[in-house]
């Protein structure tokens, strides 16, 4: 299958919601299309990485090995929030950080590239990123309590 037929196909697959599925240790784990709840999970993390926009966009698989190489244990929990489904789960901070621990133990560096630009591809990047940067600029730019000059008369 050429270059352009599998962007195609993976387009199409994001516009339905199928998931990204890949297999570790003959088990399964799918990429489901993020919630507006693990979104809001996953933005600390997209924080953390410290990705490179303008890298990201030129070279996305040279970005993505640089973060998985500078930032691993952030990836493999980006990861692992990505596999999970149901809130129970995505509040139970034990099996977040079993599964990132698999993941960091039992993936090879092209695993955690492909699944980070995966994960990426599956939200509006650039969107969601504004969105992150403008709640960053708010959370600066709050007003501080000052007590008031009294009144001068």
């Amino acid at each position: 299958m050429d270059r352009q037929k599998i962007i195609e196909a993976a387009v199409s697959d994001a516009i339905i919601g199928r998931p990204i599925s890949f297999e570790l240790d003959k088990k399964k784990y799918e990429i489901h299309p993020p919630t507006l709840g693990k979104m809001q999970i996953l933005s600390k993390l997209y924080l953390q990485l410290d990705i490179d926009e303008k890298n990201l966009a030129e070279e996305p698989h040279l970005e993505a090995m640089r973060i998985c190489e500078s930032k691993t244990d952030i990836v493999c929990e980006l990861m692992a929030v990505a596999t999970l489904n149901s809130k129970d789960e995505l509040f139970n901070d034990e099996l977040v950080k079993e599964r990132a621990e698999l993941f960091k133990w039992n993936c090879y560096p092209q695993d955690f590239g492909n699944c980070l630009l995966a994960i990426l591809a599956q939200v509006n990047y650039e969107n969601f990123m504004t969105s992150i940067r403008l709640t960053k600029i708010l959370r600066q730019n709050k007003p501080t309590a000052k007590k008031r000059a009294g009144r001068v008369e």
